[in-house]
């Protein structure tokens, strides 16, 4: 897992894993799809209109999906982003009156294998993972299972649901949510918390006055408590409330602890021991699953005496791989029927292709290398 390709110098602005793998697949797509589209007469011109149009429609659809499934924003939802991608390009096709078969058969290889590259950027990210893959003495039981950091997707899930704890030392109360939460990585990266000694000095202070108004001293005990508080508050200097919820967090640790001083490194190491169980890579299954769905593709492109022929397989073979992931994922609620949004979807898809399939086994041929303006053809 590895969210955070590098980060801009100068600026500070941080590059996302999975952003640039899902662009650089996009661009692997195009060059795919204009090369395949010269071969066999087509404007590649097009192709790069499809690819836009087709990349934006996945940006939307992938979060609105989430939104409509989760009800809630943060994620993103692959088949959605398919649908209304492809949608808005055969919008775009039947619009500027160009075959919409014939075109699709030259796109949807790269599709497929933009959306296998995509997955690499979910293994980065911690998103889409599979389901528990270890014995019961928590050993893995396969080989190439994989486990998550603390404090990825799967991580805090799993703290939320509650199937697993987090050490009361990395549960913090969050000062923006006022929630008691894990404490986030980019906090316990902070290396100066119990070394800024004004920091500290206010922690120390903020205890002390809490504690005395919660066990009602007298007016005189809380009077100096109260002014040690606001002394200690006036040397600090551009302290932010993070900073601050994390030196009152040390603080009350090491007033309360039975076994010695902990220091903010001693945080960040116990953070950096901590994972979630092994489970399935599920990322990876689909990367492969999908690379090799579009070489079977290309050989159909290359081989099809229909057109429409490519279009057709994908929406059989698809959703057959993605029917079979959701079974190994544990990420999606099974709210349908015990089915998954997406296997819910992609079944539909599913009896589409095969309708579609045996439409096209009894239709007029149609020349795969000669370029029309029809709408279907």
């Amino acid at each position: 897992m590895h969210p955070h390709l590098w980060t801009i110098p100068g600026i500070n602005f941080p590059i996302r894993t999975w952003g640039f793998v899902v662009g650089l697949s996009f661009v692997i797509a195009l060059f795919i799809a204009r090369r395949r589209a010269r071969l066999t007469g087509l404007d590649p011109s097009v192709m790069v209109n499809l690819t836009l149009i087709g990349m934006i429609g996945g940006l939307i659809g992938g979060p609105l999906m989430y939104l409509l499934n989760h009800k809630s924003l943060g994620g993103r939802e692959i088949v959605g982003g398919v649908i209304l991608g492809v949608v808005s390009v055969l919008g775009y096709l039947w619009i500027t009156k160009r075959s919409i078969l014939r075109y699709m058969d030259a796109a949807i290889p790269a599709l497929i294998l933009a959306m296998g590259i995509g997955r690499i950027g979910c293994l980065m990210f911690g998103c889409c993972w599979g389901g528990t893959c270890e014995t019961a003495s928590g050993e893995r039981s396969l080989a190439w299972a994989i486990r998550f950091p603390y404090f990825s997707p799967l991580y805090i899930k799993d703290w939320q649901k509650p199937l697993s704890d987090v050490p009361k030392e990395l549960i913090w109360i969050n000062p923006e949510s006022k929630e008691k939460e894990p404490i986030p990585p980019q906090i316990l990266a902070i290396d100066d918390i119990d070394s800024d000694k004004s920091l500290m000095d206010w922690g120390a202070a903020a205890y002390a006055f809490n504690q005395a108004r919660k066990g009602d001293p007298r007016k005189s005990d809380l009077d100096a408590v109260s002014k040690a508080y606001a002394d200690a508050t006036k040397v600090l200097k551009d302290k932010n409330a993070l900073r601050l919820a994390a030196a009152a967090h040390l603080t009350k640790l090491n007033a309360t602890s039975e076994t010695g001083a902990t220091t903010w490194h001693d945080l960040r190491e116990l953070a950096k021991s901590e994972h979630t169980a092994w489970v399935h890579p599920a990322q990876l299954y689909d990367f492969i699953a999908l690379v090799l769905l579009f070489f079977v593709l290309s050989a159909i492109f290359w081989r099809r005496y229909r057109c429409g022929t490519v279009l057709a397989w994908a929406m059989i073979l698809y959703p057959i791989n993605r029917v079979t992931l959701e079974i190994i994922r544990t990420d999606n609620a099974r709210e349908f029927g015990g089915l998954t949004i997406s296997q819910l979807i992609c079944s539909i898809i599913f009896v589409v292709g095969v309708v579609f399939t045996v439409w096209l086994a009894y239709s007029k041929p149609a020349s795969p290398t000669t370029v029309t303006h029809a709408h279907s053809t």
